[in-house]
């Protein structure tokens, strides 16, 4: 895409997300492009008028004037740039909103993936470390756009004068047009120069500001793991600030500093450069006008009006080619921005509804997975039938592919080989809605937010009284329920601090509670539990044992465990090695087997007998 086409693009991104920020930037910069000429016309009107000894009261008059427009254009500029630091400032939030509705809506595989990481990080880090998106743009824009204004104003006003220059009042080089043509292009090379400059201060700066993030990164991502209670017990215990402080405080304080002295060198020689080309200018501009001013071809008020105004056209020009040099950052996150929204969803849902009522039957058929761009195999010629209403235990080493499998399963990823069916249909025929109803989920990994109980739990907002009742259903099943109920607001309770200051702080093992009983709530035929009693002590693992069954009651249970003296009260366990089932029957049935799930068994076995 070209720089106008991305240009225009981002205007009407803009426009889609803010319609009024548009508007009154424009008006905005109109505004103050006009606010220094008022003085400096008034001031030329009230210096003539002087001169040619006006009466008071046309004198009081115009000073009053000259007030009260000051007045409203103050009251205007102020209230506009308010109004549009904040609206960009929404605009930043509605940017992000949009962001993250893409990545709800998004495949699992997609957030996975290497390219897709790196442009979410650029897009993160153009928020937090220089805040150059579409708010910035919009910056951009206002100032570009009262540089070409102020400029366009400027030689306007000064066309007299040009008229001026053009009349040969002696044979002196001041005298000549060639003067006044000299100065005109010593302006126009000026604006060149500023432009190229400034092109490169801002691509120098870039660079440089680029690898101050990194080192910022590391710095605050070490200060968030200092000031993290869960970590500090290591850092602590192992004495770790040590390598912490060379790693990250040294590493901006040296590192750091080297790369902001060369962004000040540069702007600084930079700045040097484009402020002694302007006074040269300028200096040109005051003798040009001076010389036609003693030859008496204008007027004190006009000298003062001439000079006002050249130099605005100096400062406009500075003003539009500083900002078009920051296209070169600003462009770059905006195709990064547009590449995200335009990520494309590979995995296609059917039409189909699930039809549950006469229950279901789910099969691997010869399925093989691999992920993306890995050479090796996650999951290989699985062969698998998960029948209505039993109860599954998937066991295996590390690595072995069991929550592949899972993943599998619901449909987080597509297989590359074989097919899954649900009732004999393939599981890419059904709705999204039908599968993601179909499962209620713990993963190894779960999140329980720096919300309300209530909220991890059902996400429903508020709650009816059936809801608030299966609720309480939930959290007893999990176990969870008393201790929900000593908290200050019970299930209203914030957990953790984030959010609010009185928010209580959980155990490993109360989380992972509150997260079974958020896959409890859902309420969904197919309950899969990965790993969800590794932070329980063994008492509370028995308890979540023994009342197992009777919380699933008639659905049909998928569980991962690396403890297997869990899976005794399951109907059949599937053992995984290497990426392939190997074993599949009841736990007497391995066990006589003298297999893998025996020899995994016998392992753990003896560390309980005495």
């Amino acid at each position: 895409m070209s720089k106008a086409k991305l240009i225009k693009r981002m205007y009407r991104e803009v426009y889609s997300l803010d319609r009024r920020l548009l508007p009154t930037t424009a008006v905005q910069a109109v505004i103050d492009s006009i606010k220094p000429f008022i003085n400096i016309y008034f001031s030329a009107r009230l210096i003539t008028l002087l001169t040619q000894k006006a009466d008071t009261s046309v004198i009081i008059t115009n000073i009053a004037l000259v007030l009260g427009i000051n007045v409203v254009i103050f009251f205007l500029a102020s209230f506009l740039n308010n109004y549009n630091e904040n609206h960009r400032m929404m605009l930043l939030d509605l940017e992000n909103k949009k962001v993250e509705e893409k990545l709800y809506n998004a495949d699992y595989a997609l957030l996975n993936d290497s390219e897709f990481k790196e442009l979410l990080h650029r897009h993160e880090e153009a928020g937090k470390s220089r805040w150059a998106r579409l708010p910035y743009f919009m910056w951009t824009t206002l100032q570009f756009t009262r540089g070409i204004l102020t400029t366009i104003i400027s030689f306007i006003i000064i066309i007299p004068l040009l008229k001026v220059g053009f009349v040969r009042t002696g044979d002196t080089f001041f005298e000549r047009p060639l003067f006044i043509i000299t100065i005109v292009a010593a302006i126009a090379i000026m604006a060149v120069v500023i432009l190229i400059v400034a092109s490169k201060i801002n691509k120098s700066y870039l660079e440089a500001n680029e690898k101050y993030a990194e080192l910022d990164r590391i710095f605050y991502s070490f200060i968030d793991i200092l000031g993290d209670y869960k970590t500090g017990k290591e850092i602590r215990l192992y004495k770790e600030q040590s390598l912490i402080d060379n790693i990250a405080t040294q590493k901006i304080l040296t590192d750091g500093e080297i790369t902001l002295r060369k962004i000040s060198m540069r702007t600084a020689k930079s700045s040097s450069f484009i402020a002694i080309l302007g006074a040269l200018v300028g200096f040109g501009v005051y003798l040009f006008i001076g010389v036609k001013g003693l030859f008496g071809l204008f007027g004190i008020g006009s000298l003062v009006l001439y000079c006002g105004s050249f130099m605005q056209i100096i400062s406009g020009i500075m003003m539009f080619a500083n900002t078009l040099g920051k296209l070169k950052e600003i462009l770059p996150l905006a195709r990064d921005y547009f590449k995200i929204l335009e990520a494309e969803s590979t995995m296609a849902y059917g039409s189909r509804d699930l039809d549950l009522s006469n229950g279901f039957e789910i099969e691997f058929n010869n399925v093989s997975f691999k992920y993306p761009k890995s050479d090796n195999y996650a999951l290989k010629n699985i062969n698998i039938r998960i029948n209505n209403g039993e109860k599954l235990a998937v066991v295996g080493r590390n690595g072995s592919g069991k929550t592949t499998f899972i993943k599998l399963l619901c449909r987080l990823y597509d297989v590359d080989e074989g097919e899954i069916l649900i009732n004999s249909v393939n599981i890419k025929e059904y709705t999204r809605e039908s599968l993601n109803a179909l499962y209620s989920v713990v993963f190894q990994d779960y999140k329980i937010l720096s919300l309300t109980v209530a909220d991890n739990i059902c996400v429903d907002g508020e709650l009816t009284d059936e809801q608030c009742s299966s609720l309480q259903c939930a959290l007893k099943n999990a176990d969870i329920y008393e201790r929900v109920e000593t908290m200050p607001q019970k299930e209203k309770t914030y957990l953790y601090k984030d959010l609010d200051k009185s928010g209580v702080e959980i155990s490993g093992g109360e989380a992972q509670k509150l997260a079974l009983a958020r896959a409890l709530y859902k309420n969904s035929p197919i309950v899969i539990l990965d790993e969800p009693t590794a932070a329980l002590d063994p008492i509370a693992e028995n308890e979540i044992y023994s009342r197992f069954n009777s919380f699933v009651e008639n659905k049909t249970a998928i569980y991962i465990s690396h403890r297997l003296s869990s899976c005794a009260f399951c109907d059949r366990i599937a053992v995984f090695d290497n990426a392939e089932l190997i074993e599949n029957g009841t736990h007497n049935e391995l066990l006589s087997a003298n297999g893998k799930y025996s020899e995994l068994w016998n392992a753990q076995a003896e560390y309980y007998l005495t």
